[in-house]
């Protein structure tokens, strides 16, 4: 999970440059001699190690096929992969953020895994649901490589000490009031929960609890101004109370752990993917916990099966069998199931889920504890976000910072976004 600061003008030039570049040239790993295919993924040092570990395994299963890794932090691998894609070349393998999948698989940039070499890719124990995450127009641009689900990351002292358990259910002006009560116990010098008016991933959760969405299934917004405009009221109303995070802690937000406030010891709490909590263990030290996200209405979470990631192949890849191999093999193999672990989230594959869960210790049993307990009350996916679902998050961020350092009114900032957005959509 991490925000992105590929601009999508960038992207779609690249994109268009890659079309003419080259065509889609099959091929595979059967033809008897060594091929050799690039994988790249996004992440920590940490996920770089064990992700490589499984990718060793493969090639000693697979001694014909050699495979070159490459991993970078967030936005720097979109602006990476935007540049391979512009040059024809990009990666064999890559993981897509459901933000650009629709960017990358509507200009065929990915293999449809429906067809050809992608139906060694085997989706059996894979939730339906869950499965179907990566599909667009009845294409299979993309194959979750694990679930993950919204979470409140959140250090439970302060929290007890005020007398409050946001592990159980919570309205969101009870959340801002035991978020107020934790800044004010040490001073206002760490804050309650980090300020998530920009937070694209919270806005949608938010807008699922009132039976809304950030995207209707056609790529238009799922929301209009009256929905923003409270939306960034409740997010004010919790920076104005010192609850949140001041402008200058959240300016620029950046999501990895390292870098958020939580990691950083500026709050007691942060609205995060379940599958970054063990990042926010290690950065802030102390014992974290997750729950769910507030909600006026206990019946309804506005939480769902997302695939924290995808895996996808490259349409213009020329060995597309020994990389569909490897999807494959990271989704359904038990020992690389067991190497990877929660890092991304759960594992998509139920049956390794479920003999993970089992063995399942420190950071990663919270996650499974945690989403076994949410299971009974999630909702059903979105439709995959349209292009331009990258620019928005962006904007969505630079328009609530206007908002938090003074420089526009809510009412003016959602109309500036309100206007901005429907050009970034179409």
């Amino acid at each position: 999970m991490g925000a992105g600061r590929l601009r999508r003008g960038t992207a779609i030039a690249a994109l268009a440059v890659s079309l003419a570049a080259c065509g889609s040239q099959p091929g595979g790993a059967g033809g008897g001699g060594d091929v050799t295919i690039s994988f790249a993924w996004w992440g920590s040092d940490g996920r770089a190690t064990i992700t490589k570990q499984a990718v060793e395994l493969f090639q000693q299963k697979n001694p014909n096929i050699k495979v070159q890794t490459t991993f970078s932090a967030y936005a720097a691998y979109w602006e990476k992969v935007a540049t391979q894609t512009a040059g024809g070349n990009p990666p064999d393998v890559m993981t897509v953020d459901t933000r650009y999948l629709s960017e990358y698989g509507e200009r065929k940039v990915l293999l449809d895994l429906n067809e050809g070499a992608g139906k060694q890719v085997s989706l059996a124990d894979v939730n339906p649901e869950l499965a179907n995450t990566g599909v667009i127009g009845g294409k299979r641009f993309a194959v979750p490589w694990a679930q993950n689900a919204s979470s409140l990351v959140y250090d439970p002292a302060p929290y007890q000490a005020a007398g409050a358990d946001p592990s159980q259910p919570m309205t969101w002006e009870q959340f801002r009031a035991a978020a107020e009560k934790v800044s004010a116990a040490n001073g206002f010098q760490v804050r309650g929960v980090t300020d998530f008016g920009m937070i694209d991933s919270a806005l949608e959760i938010w807008l699922r609890q009132r039976g809304k969405g950030m995207f209707t299934p056609d790529g238009k917004l799922g929301f209009g101004a009256a929905e923003l405009k409270e939306y960034w009221e409740l997010a004010s109303r919790f920076r104005t109370t010192k609850a949140a995070t001041e402008a200058e802690v959240t300016a620029s937000y950046n999501t990895s752990p390292e870098q958020a406030p939580l990691g950083k010891k500026l709050t007691a709490a942060e609205f995060a993917y379940d599958s970054v909590y063990p990042g926010f263990q290690k950065a802030n030290g102390k014992d974290l916990r997750v729950a769910p996200y507030p909600s006026d209405d206990p019946a309804n979470t506005g939480q769902y099966r997302r695939p924290s990631m995808f895996l996808a192949v490259s349409a213009r890849g020329k060995q597309q069998e020994a990389s569909a191999k490897l999807v494959n093999f990271l989704i359904n193999d038990p020992e690389a199931g067991k190497i990877l672990g929660a890092d991304r989230g759960l594992p998509p594959n139920l049956k390794i889920r479920a003999q993970l869960a089992g063995e399942a210790k420190g950071t990663d049993k919270v996650i499974y504890d945690y989403e076994a307990a949410i299971e009974p009350k999630l909702g059903p996916a979105p439709a995959v976000p349209p292009k331009g679902a990258g620019a928005i998050q962006k904007l969505l961020q630079r328009t609530y910072e206007e908002i938090a350092f003074g420089r526009l009114s809510v009412d003016d900032a959602v109309s500036r976004f309100m206007s901005e957005a429907q050009k970034d959509l179409q």
